[in-house]
């Protein structure tokens, strides 16, 4: 029974990490929400810049977290799989590639809607 409960603590610790990142996420989703009522309250000319502008960081801080996620995973994929095998390391480079390509999407999407 002892060695469940250390088993749950490991895990519980491991999972620790994740949620402080979850928590984090989730503070600056509620400070934003609480900003809204400000961005609304402002004149009807600024609103619609106001709501390009925040779309626009959404779209591009979305798309960037993203990238650094697939960089991440894929990157440390990649080089564990070469030293392995190293004629596989063209293959990790272009999905790597893809990751990063994720971020000038992003960045494409967020100048789309500024110009809208």
């Amino acid at each position: 029974m002892y060695v469940y409960i250390e088993l749950y603590v490991i895990i519980l610790e491991s999972y620790m990490i994740r949620d402080r990142l979850m928590i984090m996420c989730l503070n600056i989703a509620i400070l934003l929400i609480m900003l809204s009522p400000a961005v609304y309250a402002a004149e009807a000319d600024t609103n619609a810049l106001v709501s390009k502008v925040f779309a626009a960081a959404i779209a591009f801080g979305v798309a960037v977290a993203a990238a650094g996620f697939t960089i991440s995973k894929a990157g440390s994929a990649g080089l564990a799989a070469s030293a392995e095998r190293p004629e596989v390391r063209t293959v990790a480079i272009i999905i790597a590639a893809f990751g990063e390509a994720l971020a000038i999407y992003g960045i494409a999407i967020a100048f789309f809607i500024l110009s809208a």
